[in-house]
């Protein structure tokens, strides 16, 4: 082997109105680039250099960046580096592998709609083989959202839980791996907040009880929703580096985050496969920006809502550009309504109010006749 030379990979490039996706077939199928067109800001790590770390079941592995399908063991995965089978679709493109070990054939399809801003992504496992066969799937997202390719320490982190499960940690004071923290706030720190990681931390949900998950940069104003069926992918992993030297993963100082999602709620947990036996599911992942946080999502809306006192504030924008009415309500009953267009990148804010009584804030947001997203009674 000689010393690290440049070397050329074929692209797939996915594009619509709002993102644009870089697809790699010959490096595990891999989303390496996922960028807003709305902000231009790039979501996904760009790591310059493709350099093994000392991670992973195999003793190495790629942080190449981007979003990664690990399979089918735990971590990142034994097939994140091979070439993966491709093929292009009318509205995406289908990556598939078949492993060596187990047998097993993973493939994963994205699809991009003229009107959507999010990615569907669809996997799908089979096994061919005689026998069961056990094995993980997960997609993990490595991002930075932040400027400078990394994240700010404005970011936080939205995981509608209240405990997680400890990975692995760097954190004396905290549970050590299989230990329960109570989450956002354990011990009086809160790590919804990047900027509390001071040491490298892994955690999943406990399991992962809603069908969303997001992490945004307030620094920034950028941030990213993924939606998924949680009764079927019940996964969901943060992990963040800390303090740890970012030589052992890029030559240029860059850091990111990581946000997983899995068929399975933890990495102690297989899923198993019988023979001739497949199982897929639909999931979204999606850019947010311009509404200064968020507080709830499903995959037509993003909803920050922000109490003070007996008024209100709301920011909310949308997966697609439709004319909205958007209730503002306490307590159940209406406090008051907007009627906007609202679009990825044209998002809606406003301050609502003074509202009578007290009980539970929540939001509405209506397409015609239709109840798209609810947040709150």
């Amino acid at each position: 082997m000689g010393p690290p030379a440049p070397r050329t990979y074929r692209a797939i490039y996915l594009q619509n109105a709002y993102v644009q996706l870089l697809v790699l077939p010959e490096l595990g199928g891999r989303i390496l680039r996922w960028t807003d067109l709305t902000t231009g800001r790039q979501l996904a790590y760009a790591n310059p250099v493709i350099k093994p770390t000392r991670w992973g079941i195999r003793g190495w592995w790629l942080a190449t960046g981007g979003i990664e399908w690990a399979f089918p063991s735990e971590e990142h995965g034994l097939n994140e580096y091979r070439p993966w089978q491709f093929e292009r679709l009318a509205d995406g493109v289908r990556v598939w592998d078949t492993d060596d070990r187990t047998g097993l054939m993973v493939e994963v399809t994205l699809r991009l709609d003229s009107e959507h801003n999010y990615v569907t992504v669809l996997p799908r496992i089979t096994n061919p083989t005689g026998e069961a066969r056990p094995f993980q799937f997960w997609a993990n997202a490595m991002l930075a959202l932040g400027d400078g390719n990394a994240p700010s320490p404005g970011l936080v982190f939205v995981l509608p839980d209240d405990a997680v499960t400890v990975h692995s940690t760097g954190d004396g004071n905290l549970p050590g791996p299989g230990g329960t923290m109570a989450w956002p706030v354990h011990n009086g720190r809160d790590f919804s907040r990047y900027a509390e990681w001071r040491h490298y931390l892994g955690v999943f949900a406990n399991p992962a009880p809603a069908g969303f998950v997001a992490a945004y940069d307030v620094a920034s104003d950028q941030g990213v929703v993924r939606t998924f069926p949680h009764p079927v992918a019940r996964g969901v992993k943060l992990f963040c580096l800390g303090a740890l030297d970012p030589g052992l993963w890029t030559d240029d100082g860059s850091r990111y985050f990581e946000l997983w999602g899995g068929l399975t709620a933890t990495f102690w947990e297989y899923a198993t496969l019988q023979p001739g036996g497949t199982i897929s599911w639909s999931e979204r992942w999606y850019p947010v920006s311009g509404v200064g946080g968020l507080t709830w999502a499903n995959e037509h809306a993003a909803i920050r809502l922000t109490p003070a006192g007996d008024r209100a504030e709301v920011a909310l924008v949308t997966t697609k550009a439709q004319a909205a009415t958007v209730v503002l309500r306490r307590g159940g009953a209406e406090v008051q309504r907007w009627q906007a267009i609202i679009a990825p990148g044209q998002p809606f804010r406003a301050e609502g109010g003074p509202a009578a009584g007290g009980g539970e804030w929540g939001v509405q947001l209506w397409a015609g006749d239709t109840l798209v997203a609810q947040m709150g009674p």
